[in-house]
């Protein structure tokens, strides 16, 4: 039997528009501004920040942004048609995982054989999701930048939205590309691989090693 590890989906606006889904929010501290929580993953809680964006200005074709709070790991969903909160939700589950299995795939940093076990790992674990309205600013600027790229990508094609070759493999270029980030413990400058970072805190926790930040919930 596997390990039950909660997902905590913290979509933007736009994104909970997209769904027309009536989110909560995760409680704020007196004083402190609704609905921008610093989201942290922890030894329980996997936190991803997700946006949408459109591909041009009100375009049919959008593409959903999805990082990890602590690694800045990053995948995209290019969409052409509105996603049910359910739909996206198993989506989501199952990408991730395919994303990381790909990205370490091509950086090569295990062997194969590894990545197979970590995902069965991975898998034998029962996933609890928990959406809730929510943009990290820490994370925001990373999932703007991600933007910048897919709308380069796209009008230097000519293309209306990202095919799934493309998406994978931008993904996989930031994913192993070297992140300024601020570390949300000792509020620090780090420089940082993605897909590093994600590989180690999966791995602690198929090993059920809880020595990693709390999920920041006031």
């Amino acid at each position: 039997m596997g390990r039950e590890i909660s997902l905590l989906f913290g979509a933007s606006n736009s994104l909970a528009k997209w769904l027309n889904a009536d989110l909560p929010r995760l409680p704020t501290l007196e004083g402190k501004q609704a609905g921008v929580n610093v989201l942290k993953s922890d030894s329980t809680t996997m936190c991803w920040q997700i946006h949408i964006i459109d591909n041009q200005y009100k375009s049919y074709e959008k593409t959903i942004i999805v990082c990890e709070a602590n690694s800045r790991f990053i995948f995209f969903i290019p969409v052409t048609t509105r996603l049910t909160l359910n739909e996206l939700t198993n989506l989501l589950t199952m990408e991730w995982q395919a994303m990381l299995a790909e990205t370490l795939e091509s950086y090569q940093l295990i062997p194969r054989s590894e990545i197979a076990r970590l995902l069965s790992q991975l898998s034998d674990g029962t996933f609890n999701v928990e959406w809730v309205k929510n943009t990290d600013l820490s994370i925001n600027g990373h999932i703007s930048d991600a933007g910048l790229w897919v709308e380069h990508i796209l009008r230097e094609q000519g293309a209306s939205e990202l095919s799934a070759q493309q998406a994978t493999e931008l993904a996989i270029y930031l994913n192993t590309s070297v992140k300024r980030i601020t570390n949300k413990e000792t509020k620090r400058k780090e420089k940082v691989i993605p897909v590093e970072i994600l590989l180690a805190y999966c791995q602690r926790q198929v090993l059920g090693d809880g020595a990693i930040t709390n999920c920041n919930r006031p």
